[in-house]
């Protein structure tokens, strides 16, 4: 399948670049890259001139697709719950609300972007829960973020 996407539809700068086709895989859960876009111009039947990206995907199953770039500075922030202060595995608690509000980077690294929010949640399972946050590979103190847990309300 041949997927077109006028390129005046892409708001941030830089984006037109690494844009990739993605699809959902449903059995692991995680974004999978189909392929990458190409620049085509193009003149449409009585309409103007305009820029398209275009790229090729095999659709071999029923999934979900995006369209998106990837991004660098998304971790993850494992966290998990006990019974107390001795962390034995034994202790670990379920079902404990874990929210992570992200901070502004510190001085001389590009801000969050705002479509990402600052705040993401998660339900803590037996083994734990991965929450959505922001970092930079090479400066580990560049972001911060605030953590919280509650139990029960």
């Amino acid at each position: 399948v041949k997927v077109h996407l006028d390129s005046a539809q892409v708001q941030m700068a830089g984006h037109l670049k690494g844009m990739k086709l993605w699809s959902l895989n449903p059995q692991t859960g995680l974004w999978e890259e189909e392929g990458d876009f190409q620049h085509d111009q193009s003149r449409r039947t009585k309409r103007e001139e305009r820029t398209f990206l275009v790229g090729n995907m095999e659709i071999r199953e029923r999934r979900l697709f995006n369209l998106d770039v990837p991004e660098s500075r998304r971790c993850y922030i494992k966290v998990r719950t006990y019974r107390s202060e001795r962390y034995l595995p034994s202790e670990q608690v379920a079902g404990v609300v874990v929210s992570v509000i992200n901070l502004e980077p510190a001085a001389g690294y590009s801000s969050n972007p705002r479509a990402w929010g600052r705040f993401d949640s998660g339900v803590t399972s037996s083994n734990g829960v991965c929450v959505p946050a922001f970092c930079d590979a090479q400066n580990p103190d560049a972001y911060s973020a605030y953590v919280m847990a509650s139990l029960g309300g």
